[in-house]
């Protein structure tokens, strides 16, 4: 599978046959212009939602017909496993909740939690897991902080995690820049690894034995 970070909590997700996967489409200028990232004007297969916030639900006519899943499915052969989350640190009592939504490529499992506002309990983590791939909120106010991300990052014990939903130049949002969850990734020795090239080629074959952090800039 090839995996390209489009921005904010977007990511693709390509089989080795073709099949586009694109998970949290935001829509470009939303808030007031506060989301500045470029559109994403391409067609995908599917499109994944993990709730329904403007910076993370949006399908746009560019993408063609894709199949929407916004709860548990099989499409085109997938199969996207969702669990409920809290958006907050207060099992959802100020935000709501969340759908989390693990699903296998070429054999490699992603977990993209959506906005998820602390770490996951055991009960999630069994439905959860076990997991390749994690796409991480580390920026703080609306999702995990730092210091939560890495208490994911230890329950969930994945192969490779790819920080999201940060401070960027682009997106005016009170958000945490990605280096504060970097320094804690660093001192617990996982290893961090600054991708200039995308898409990332990951296969069973190429995961890495111990955790280890990608951190990929935003392509739009």
């Amino acid at each position: 599978m090839k995996l390209t970070f489009i921005g904010h909590a977007c990511f693709r997700v390509e089989s080795d046959t073709g099949l586009r996967i694109l998970v949290d489409p935001y829509l470009p200028g939303a808030f007031g212009g506060k989301m500045g990232l470029k559109p994403y004007l391409e067609p995908v297969d599917i499109v994944v939602s993990t709730h329904e916030h403007l910076d993370h639900n949006h399908v746009d006519p560019a993408f063609g017909t894709p199949k929407v899943v916004k709860a548990a499915a099989k499409v085109h052969g997938i199969e996207f496993r969702g669990v409920r989350l809290p958006h907050d640190d207060e099992e959802g009592m100020r935000r709501g909740w969340v759908t989390g939504f693990r699903f296998e490529v070429d054999g490699v499992s992603v977990l993209h939690p959506g906005d998820l506002g602390r770490p996951p309990n055991p009960e999630e983590i069994a439905s959860l897991g076990p997991v390749d791939v994690l796409l991480l909120p580390v920026g703080g106010t609306f999702t995990m902080g730092p210091a939560q991300a890495v208490q994911a990052v230890e329950a969930l014990r994945p192969r490779i995690v790819v920080p999201m939903h940060y401070r960027w130049p682009t997106v005016d949002l009170p958000l945490l820049p990605v280096e504060d969850f970097l320094v804690l990734a660093n001192a617990k020795h996982w290893g961090v690894e600054r991708l200039s090239i995308q898409p990332v080629a990951i296969h069973p074959a190429n995961l890495p034995a111990a955790t280890r952090v990608y951190v990929l800039s935003p392509t739009h």
